[in-house]
């Protein structure tokens, strides 16, 4: 092999290495935020598949001959990294999805204010607990369990080989059935709450006809939410980082 062909190799594998893992730096949390420079994206992927180069050629295949093959095995290999990418951020919008919920129990729902990590407005429970959901991941690591487990993508999803859309999209529609199951289990002490504090209302109101009780209960019904928030976070986070790192360490046990 002289040296042009050596270059020509190395630079396809680069490149197919990045098609994936600069795809999943585009939605993955933290890397894909908004408010996240493309450069500093665009930078971050590329060193990243500098580095993971070397332990990956034995997974890549040949450099075609013809360009449309080419170009249909780099598409092949960006969509799989939105794909992983793409996991990840449904796990991490359970969180706002259970401050929604929150905010609806708590009586705080139309309290919109602007989200700089969807760019878009939220109620703010949903925007504090999408905000303190996305600090823990950094502060405990998994970040970087995430880029391993985007390495790990390559021992469940050969380059190469077409991805099995079938499988792809039930893993998918799964993941969002486990999303919206763990935004649920976030919120379960403020569903209580709600149900057992629309109750109260009901009888109150039943006892005394005369009294305004929606002028009573919004200030109470905000002071427990905000209690029981206090009570329950470091519960809840907890529960979220251990769904988090349990359905990302689905493709790193493959790796393994």
């Amino acid at each position: 092999m002289n040296l042009e062909q050596f270059l020509a190799v190395n630079i396809f594998q680069f490149f197919l290495v990045f098609a994936r893992i600069g795809g999943a730096m585009i939605v993955l949390p933290g890397y894909g935020e908004a408010y996240v420079s493309p450069q500093i994206r665009l930078v971050l992927g590329l060193a990243v598949s500098l580095v993971a180069m070397p332990m990956l050629q034995s997974h890549l295949p040949q450099m075609p001959q013809r360009l449309d093959i080419f170009a249909l095995l780099l598409g092949s290999e960006l969509g799989v990294g939105v794909f992983f990418g793409s996991v990840a951020r449904v796990l991490l919008l359970a969180t706002q999805s259970a401050g929604m919920i929150i905010a609806l129990q708590i009586g705080v729902a139309n309290a919109l204010v602007a989200d700089p990590i969807t760019a878009q407005q939220g109620a703010v429970p949903g925007n504090f607990m999408l905000a303190l959901a996305l600090a823990l991941i950094f502060v405990t690591g998994l970040d970087h369990m995430a880029i391993k487990s985007l390495i790990g993508t390559y021992a469940v999803i050969v380059p190469g080989v077409m991805p099995p859309m079938g499988d792809v999209a039930d893993f998918m529609s799964r993941t969002v059935a486990d999303s919206i199951v763990l935004a649920v289990q976030l919120a379960t002490p403020f569903l209580v709450y709600g149900v057992v504090f629309a109750v109260g209302l009901g009888l109150l109101a039943r006892l005394m006809p005369a009294l305004q009780v929606f002028f009573i209960a919004t200030p109470l019904q905000l002071l427990g939410g905000i209690s029981i928030i206090a009570v329950s976070l470091t519960t809840a986070s907890i529960w979220f980082l251990n769904s988090y790192e349990e359905h990302l360490s689905n493709f790193l046990g493959q790796a393994r």
